[in-house]
């Protein structure tokens, strides 16, 4: 513990000591550039970013709420621009979980390329170009154009038009972009690299294959015309530290282990456009050399795990047919000192056996996905489909929370009237899981859902839906289970609607919702029904605002029946144009149940060179008559300091 603090206060030290420098670079920076352009300097420093404080502090914890009583989160994310190219830093340093293997209670550090903000910048660029081309046709007198300007000035404006609405990377367009003085050879070097960090990274390659962690490393991804390059090395922790596993979670969801990723990818095409991509994860595992007692933990044997994908999205009949989907291979080493296989040849799997080194607690698996969407234009019709398949021995090291065991087939129709102000859809879904009868219990499901939305122009819009559930379940073993095999029914109806009504500056929105839900099985005694009566009122007028809403919801079981109702009252008022008021009051109670009465008061003003300041205080009153000393109050105080410059 002692090692720990020492460890915080040096890193909050650290951060500290840069942060005068930092603030004043805030504030010079978009001075100095300013005073740059007006003296006509060409400009080829930028600095632009945001930072947020988040300050929280209770008497108590939340109920249910991970989040300790009292934390302190800084994001800062500073971005500099060298001849257009935009860099950016992303810096955290939390005190919400002080546990050395978890992902927060640590200062975490990523350095990348913000392709996304390089792109938004040259549509920018584009947008501002048609804007001067239109104006220059509006200036044009009938009487006296020369019909070859007219048509050279329309012929640009769509051509910029095409750019703005497919921007991509391709040779064709960079070469267009730059010959229309709009792309730096510097930006266009940069375009090439979707995706350049260094330090903590999300990588997302693919469902299968690897998304959901958080990697301390190096990712990069190259896009050299249509080919398509990635790759992404570095280090993973356990996302709830060191110690068990997460509630819910297998071993290999939370784990003590310290883990390494390698990945890489290659092939056609952006990864959200026309694409086929391959891929490959390794993931391997080792104890860390040093935990809270000093001493290494062998609860937890070391891991190995390869997994193969390849990824797709391709169109066909002009455009109309939209296929894409994945499969992926998963071949993992539970123990690497587990003994080795009875059968020599079974290890000699090329290129896997080398990685994984397969013994007696190896195994592989596979998983799928293949979705596909056909469009009618004419007549406002889409169609879908698709199957997806995730075999029972399919565990992924690179997918902490993925669910195996389950073949899915999927459908559906969408038809469109009256020019898309009247949508009517019906979807199924059936899903079955135990797909080699090696567990207690085979479940089978299947889903349908009808839709119907109205949207008239001048009327109450309108959202009315049907779902029909058929669940069947059947235990293998009758002793296991209640009964051998037995049908779950459940049906649920929901109806949205809402009206806005202005009174000259007065807007008045009202929405209101109902849901029925009804379930009947084979076991009389899991029969239940609930339904749900919700109701909001709003009304806005000039720089005021109220809200209030009521929601009753009663569960009947048997003979059984709860009744719940929630009440929301709350307002705003906007004082000299910036200062913002918010007040609100929550409540929520029935017969013999848990009453919360929670008051809560905010405000948010911009402050000069500091950014928006937040202040809210909340006090909430909990009273549970079930219990002896179930009646207690929680004071919460939050302040939050914001800044984009």
């Amino acid at each position: 513990m002692h090692t720990l603090i020492t460890y915080q206060y040096s890193v909050l030290s650290r951060i500290l000591t840069v942060l005068p420098v930092m603030v004043a670079a805030v504030i010079a920076c978009p001075l100095t550039t300013a005073a740059q352009q007006q003296n006509g300097q060409p400009f080829q420093f930028l600095f632009s970013g945001y930072h947020k404080i988040h300050f929280e502090t209770a008497d108590r914890q939340r109920f249910g709420s991970e989040y300790p009583a009292t934390f302190l989160r800084w994001e800062l994310q500073p971005t500099v621009g060298v001849y257009g190219v935009p860099l950016s830093m992303n810096l955290l340093y939390t005190t919400e979980d002080n546990d050395p293997g978890g992902n927060a209670g640590r200062f975490q550090f990523g350095l990348s390329l913000s392709t996304d903000q390089l792109e938004n910048a040259i549509r920018g660029r584009i947008q501002r170009e048609m804007n001067t081309s239109m104006q220059q046709l509006m200036d044009q007198d009938p009487t006296t154009a020369i019909a070859s300007e007219v048509s050279e000035i329309e012929g640009r404006m769509d051509e910029l038009a095409d750019l703005q609405a497919n921007l991509d990377v391709s040779t064709g367009r960079l070469d267009q972009l730059q010959n229309l003085g709009l792309l730096s050879p510097a930006e266009r070097f940069a375009m090439r690299f979707p995706v350049l960090g260094i330090g903590a990274s999300y990588p997302q390659y693919s469902k299968y294959v690897m998304q959901g962690i958080t990697v301390s490393g190096v990712h990069i991804e190259y896009s050299p015309g249509k080919a398509y390059l990635g790759t992404n090395i570095g280090n993973v922790r356990s996302p709830g530290g060191s110690g068990s596993p997460l509630p819910g979670f297998s071993r290999f969801g939370a784990f003590e282990n310290e883990r390494r990723v390698y990945a890489g990818r290659l092939g056609y095409g952006r990864p959200f456009g026309r694409h086929f991509h391959l891929m490959g994860v390794f993931v391997d595992e080792s104890r860390m050399e040093e935990t809270l007692n000093g001493f290494p933990d062998d609860e937890f044997p070391e891991a190995k795990n390869f997994i193969t994908g390849l990824k797709f999205r391709f169109g066909a009949l002009s455009e109309n047919l939209d296929v894409q989907g994945e499969l992926a291979g998963s071949f993992l080493t539970r123990d690497t000192d587990a003994p080795e296989l009875d059968d020599p040849e079974l290890g000699n799997i090329p290129l896997i056996s080398s990685l994984i080194d397969p013994n007696i607690s190896s195994s592989a698996d596979a998983a799928g996905l293949v979705e596909a969407t056909l469009r009618f234009p004419s007549s406002g019709t889409r169609l879908r489909s698709g199957i997806q398949y995730v075999g029972p021995g399919y565990i992924n090291l690179a997918v902490p929370s993925l669910r195996n065991d389950l073949r899915e087939l999927m459908g559906g129709v969408e038809q469109s009237f009256y020019r898309r102000q009247m949508t009517l859809s019906a979807n199924v879904r059936s899903e079955r899981n135990n797909l080699n009868d090696l567990k207690n219990y085979t479940r089978t499901s299947t889903r349908y859902d009808l839709q119907l939305s109205l949207n008239f122009r001048d009327l109450p819009w309108l959202r009315l839906q049907y779902i029909p559930v058929i669940q069947k379940n059947k235990a293998s073993d009758p002793v296991v289970a209640a009964a051998g095999e037995y049908t779950y029914n459940t049906t649920v109806i929901n109806a949205i609607s809402g009206y806005s009504v202005p009174v000259g500056s007065v807007v008045s929105t009202t929405t209101i919702n109902l849901s029925s839900q009804k379930s009947t099985t084979d076991l009389q005694s899991a029969d239940a029904s609930a339904f749900t009566f919700g109701l909001n009122q709003n009304v806005g007028f000039g720089r005021a605002g109220v809200n209030a809403g009521y929601q009753r919801f009663s569960f009947t079981r048997l003979d059984d029946t709860l009744v719940r109702h929630d009440l929301i009252l709350g307002g705003s008022l906007r004082v000299l144009g910036m200062w913002m008021h918010e007040a609100g009051l929550r409540n929520s109670s029935g017969v013999d149940q848990v009453r919360v009465t929670g008051l809560w008061y905010s405000s948010s003003v911009p402050i000069r060179y500091l950014g928006t300041l937040e202040v809210m205080i909340e006090n909430t009153q909990f009273n549970n008559p079930a219990l002896t000393d179930g009646k207690f109050a929680q004071t919460r105080f939050t302040t939050i300091l914001t800044r984009s410059w």
